[in-house]
C-alpha cells in the first residue's frame, strides 16, 4: 500500500463517551460524518494514562519501557525528588524522522514531548515541554517561529486556564480557552496552506486542559458539581468540541482526496475522583506509612507552616502575574521543588514507611533500601513481599460511601512495561473502576492516620483539589481514519497507540521496525491492500534505537516546565 499523503488531527484527551453522544444529537455534524465515513474504535492509551508517556508512545510506536519516558517528571536516583524530561531524553526514533529519512516532507506542529525540536524534512514546532516558544530550538527552522507571531501574535503554548480557576475568574479561562483555539486553527490552515508535506501532524491541546478544569460544571455527579454555576459554565466543554468540530470540517475541506485523515487522542477523559489523592492515607491506615509523631508545640507548628505554604502557593498561582512568576522562579528557582515535597509528602516518617504515593497519580513506590535515600525494604523477598501485601489489601479497597469494591486491578511495573527503563516506572499502577462513582476510600484504621495529624490538615494542592482540576485521563481516546483505501463505518475491533505509528508507516508503504510494539491495523484496510511489511521482516527495517539525548533544562527553563505543568495540574 502507498498513499500521497497522510494528516493526523491530534485531540489531547478527546473521549468519545462525549463525542458520539454529541454527534448523535447533530451538535458535531463533522464528527458524526467522520464517523460514518471512517474506520473507527476507542483507543487505548499507555498502562498509566499519563500524557508525556502516550504520546511517546504514539511517535515511537513502543511501550514507555522502551523509550523511557513515563511522565513530564521521572525520579531523581537516592533522593525523594524529580526532574523533569523533555523530548530529547527519548529513547528511539520519532515517527516524522523516520519519515524524513525516507525522504517524506513532514510538518509536525504542538505534539508534547517534542522538545528540542529535531532537524527533520520539514518544519516542527514543539509542545509543551518546551520551556517557552522563546527557547533555542523550540522551532525547526528556527525563524518559522518569527514568522509565525508576525502573523498571529505571540505563540499560544497552553491558555492557562488553572491559573484563572485558581484566581476565581472562569470566565477569562474561557477566553483564553478560545483564543488558543482560534490561534492553533489559524496557524494549521496557514501552514497547511504554505507547507505542501506528505505527512502533516497537529496537536490541539485545549480539550484536555478544559476538561481537567470544567468537568465539574458539566456533571451532575460530580462532587463540586454547582447548578447555579453549571448555568453559566455547563456547556464550556461542549463549545470547545463544537469549536474543534468547526475545525475538523475546515481541515477536510482543505485535505486532498488522496490524503488519509486520522484523527486520535492520547487518552479519554472522565470525572475525577479523590481516591489518588487518600492513598498516603489508605497506606498509613494499613500500616505500609506512617507520618512523624511530633509533639505538642512542634506538631502545630509543623501544620502551621504546611497551611500557609498551601495559602501562599494558592495566592501566588491564581493571582500573581506571569511576568512576575517568572522572576520569582528565576530569583529561587529551587523554592517550588521544597514546596512541591512539603505539600504532596508532608510529615511523612521514612524510617518507618514501607510504601508512599505522590498523591497525583494512581501509583505506590515501595521505600525500598539503597534506591530511596531513607528505604527500608530490602530487595528480593522482602520487596515481593511487601508488593504483594499492597496488591491484597488494595483488592479489598471500598468506596468510603457506598462500601463498594473500587479497584479495578493493581499492576506490578514489570507486568505492563518491558524494556531497558522499566526501572523508571513507580512499583504500582492501580487501576480503578471507571464504572464507579468514587467518592473516597474507606481506611482501615483511622487511629493511625489521624496519629499523623495530617488528614484535616492537607493544604490546597491545585493538581489534586477537586475544585479547580475536576476532570481526569481515561484508558481510552479516540481513533477515526478515513480515505480512499480504508473501510467506511467500520468500528475495529481493537486499537492502541502504539499501533498508529507502525499503521502509518504502513500507509507509505515503509517497513515498520523490528523494535516496535505495535502492530498495523489491518482491519481498517480494503481487502486490496498490501501485505504488511512487520516484525518478521527485520533485514528491511531500520531499528529506532538512536535519539536520546542528554540536554538538560537551565534553571530557568526548568522553572518555566514547573509551571505549566502545575497549572495543568500534572505537578504540585
Amino acid at each position: 500500500m502507498s498513499v500521497t499523503k497522510v494528516f493526523v488531527f491530534g485531540l489531547d484527551g478527546a473521549t468519545f463517551d462525549l463525542i458520539l453522544p454529541w454527534a448523535a444529537e447533530g451538535k458535531l455534524p463533522h464528527f458524526s460524518r467522520l464517523v460514518a465515513e471512517a474506520s473507527w474504535a476507542p483507543l487505548e492509551s499507555v498502562p498509566n494514562m499519563r500524557s508525556a508517556a502516550a504520546w511517546t508512545s504514539f511517535m515511537t510506536g513502543k511501550n514507555p519501557g522502551k523509550h523511557g519516558i513515563f511522565e513530564f517528571y521521572e525520579p531523581i536516583p537516592q533522593t525523594y525528588d524529580l526532574r523533569f524530561i523533555h523530548g530529547g531524553m527519548r529513547k528511539g526514533k520519532s515517527l516524522w524522522a523516520m519519515l524524513s529519512e525516507q525522504g517524506k516532507r513532514v510538518a509536525v506542529i504542538n505534539v508534547p514531548v517534542t522538545y528540542p525540536a529535531e532537524s527533520i524534512n520539514g518544519i516542527l514546532v514543539a509542545g509543551l515541554d518546551a520551556p517557552s516558544p522563546q527557547s533555542p530550538d523550540f522551532c525547526h527552522p528556527p525563524e518559522l517561529l518569527q514568522e509565525l507571531q508576525a502573523r498571529f501574535g505571540t505563540y499560544i503554548l497552553e491558555p492557562g486556564l488553572t491559573g484563572c480557576l485558581v484566581g476565581g475568574k472562569p470566565d477569562l479561562a474561557v477566553q483564553k480557552l478560545h483564543k488558543e483555539l482560534e490561534q492553533k486553527e489559524e496557524i494549521t490552515t496557514y501552514l497547511m496552506k504554505k507547507c505542501k508535506r506528505d505527512f502533516f501532524m497537529v496537536v490541539f491541546r485545549s480539550l484536555d486542559a478544559v476538561q481537567h478544569c470544567f468537568w465539574k460544571y458539566m456533571d451532575a455527579l460530580h462532587p463540586q458539581h454547582n447548578s447555579a454555576e453549571a448555568e453559566h459554565y455547563g456547556s464550556v466543554i461542549l463549545e470547545a468540541y463544537q469549536h474543534i468540530d468547526q475545525t475538523l470540517g475546515t481541515i477536510r475541506a482543505a485535505l486532498d482526496h488522496d490524503t488519509i485523515l486520522i484523527v486520535m487522542s492520547d487518552h479519554g477523559f472522565g470525572r475525577k475522583h479523590p481516591a489518588n489523592n487518600q492513598l498516603n492515607r489508605w497506606l498509613a491506615s494499613h500500616g505500609f506509612l506512617h507520618y512523624s509523631a511530633g509533639r505538642g508545640q512542634v506538631r502545630l507548628i509543623q501544620r502551621r507552616i504546611t497551611r500557609l505554604l498551601g495559602k501562599v502557593y494558592q495566592l501566588l498561582i491564581g493571582n500573581t502575574p506571569r511576568p512576575v512568576k517568572e522572576k520569582l522562579a528565576m530569583r529561587f528557582p529551587n523554592l517550588r521543588n521544597r514546596v512541591q515535597s512539603r505539600l504532596c509528602l508532608t510529615n511523612i516518617d521514612w524510617p518507618h514507611t514501607k510504601a508512599y504515593s505522590d498523591t497525583l497519580f494512581p501509583n505506590i513506590r515501595i521505600n525500598l533500601e539503597g534506591r530511596e535515600p531513607k528505604g527500608i525494604v530490602k530487595s528480593g523477598e522482602e520487596y515481593w513481599q511487601v508488593a504483594e501485601a499492597i496488591r491484597k489489601e488494595l483488592a479489598e479497597c471500598r468506596d468510603a460511601v457506598t462500601g463498594r469494591l473500587i479497584v479495578d486491578n493493581v499492576f506490578h511495573r514489570d507486568e505492563i512495561y518491558f524494556g531497558p527503563d522499566v526501572d523508571k516506572a513507580p512499583d504500582l499502577l492501580i487501576r480503578w473502576k471507571e464504572d464507579e462513582d468514587i467518592h473516597g476510600i474507606a481506611l482501615a484504621d483511622n487511629a493511625r492516620v489521624s496519629a499523623g495529624m495530617v488528614e484535616d490538615s492537607r493544604p490546597f494542592v491545585p493538581g489534586e483539589d477537586a475544585r479547580v482540576i475536576s476532570g481526569d485521563h481515561r484508558l481510552y481516546g479516540v481513533f477515526l481514519m478515513a480515505g480512499k483505501p480504508i473501510r467506511k463505518g467500520v468500528k475495529l475491533s481493537k486499537a492502541r497507540i502504539i499501533d498508529l505509528a507502525p499503521t502509518i508507516l504502513h500507509l507509505f508503504d515503509l517497513p515498520v521496525p523490528h523494535d516496535m510494539d505495535g502492530w498495523v491495523l489491518t482491519e481498517a484496510f480494503e481487502e486490496v491492500a498490501t501485505p504488511v511489511r512487520h516484525h518478521f521482516q527485520k533485514g528491511e527495517a531500520q531499528e529506532s534505537e538512536d535519539h536520546s539525548t542528554e540536554r538538560d533544562y537551565s534553571i530557568e527553563e526548568k522553572q518555566a516546565i514547573a509551571k505549566r505543568l502545575r497549572d495543568l495540574g500534572y505537578i504540585d
